[in-house]
């Protein structure tokens, strides 16, 4: 039963659409590094949907920029290619799941705060340890979208999982047990057959365990440690807030372990001020979701 469960899933991710040809254009440019900004203009130009996009997310608080940003070359001039490519793709991604909102709006609608919470709190994290806060707020943004396409080849049977409050602790070992495969297999199928970045394929594939990551673990570890401060944001009585440091120690030990190869601070005081600062950013930069998921 589980195999053909997990049959049922990788058929589902292997018919998925297409991204839109201005997504793949916009990967391509800025994945070389001989592009220029006029070729990152001339592929977003056609898409008067996504250069809106652009421009409100790039006048929004989440920049702060000191004037207000009128056309998509000031756009990709002022925020450069990461962030404009990390703009599109977050836009992009949600646009191939709007079909799934028809049946499961108040579970998506969760899964994208969770989504949210994650990327803000993986830049602020960024921030502080030299790991670029552009690539970690839209790894952030993607990390669990395994999640929504098993909910769309499963619906009710994954439901429960998707909803659970304590899905970071237990869903990849469920999803397993029941499924034969986990969202975070299921994610990195899905971002490679539309050809991701590979920093962000490595990402989703190994946010919850960043020790098997097959090249920097780092980032995973940063996504891994962000996704918690997501969950106990919204749940918050599933931890002692007032000993994060234990908490992390307990459940997250991979990233511990990557923390403490990379020198970093690891306490209960940093714990508590990026704890804060996600608060004031959640509400802050609210606008950066309504975008998105418009």
């Amino acid at each position: 039963m589980t195999s053909n469960l997990s049959s049922t899933i990788l058929k589902q991710v292997d018919v998925f659409p297409p991204l839109p040809a201005t997504v793949s254009k916009v990967i391509t440019i800025t994945g070389n590094p001989e592009s220029s900004a006029q070729e990152l203009m001339n592929a977003v130009l056609p898409d008067q949907a996504m250069c809106l996009t652009i421009l409100k997310i790039a006048n929004s608080a989440f920049f702060g920029l000191p004037r207000k940003v009128s056309t998509v070359d000031k756009a990709v001039m002022v925020l450069g290619f990461d962030e404009i490519r990390n703009i599109v793709l977050g836009k992009a991604v949600f646009n191939s799941f709007r079909n799934a909102y028809r049946s499961n709006r108040e579970r998506i609608n969760l899964f994208w705060e969770h989504s949210f919470l994650t990327g803000l709190a993986a830049k602020i994290i960024a921030e502080e340890i030299n790991v670029s806060p552009s690539t970690s707020f839209i790894a952030g943004l993607i990390h669990d979208i395994g999640k929504l396409a098993m909910l769309i080849s499963l619906n009710g049977d994954y439901a429960a999982i998707l909803e659970s409050s304590s899905a970071h602790f237990r869903a990849q070992r469920e999803e397993q047990e029941l499924f034969s495969i986990t969202h975070t297999a299921v994610g990195y199928r899905l971002l490679n057959r539309w050809l991701f970045p590979k920093s962000l394929l490595n990402t989703t594939r190994y946010h919850h365990t960043p020790l098997l990551s097959t090249s920097d673990a780092l980032l995973p570890a940063v996504i891994g440690l962000a996704d918690l401060f997501s969950h106990l944001q919204l749940s918050p009585d599933e931890a002692d807030t007032s000993d994060l440091e234990t908490f992390f120690n307990t459940v997250v030990p991979e990233v511990k372990s990557v923390w403490y190869d990379n020198g970093l601070e690891w306490n209960n005081s940093i714990f508590t001020r990026w704890q804060q600062e996600l608060l004031v950013s959640s509400d802050r930069d609210r606008a950066i979701l309504t975008i998105i998921t418009a």
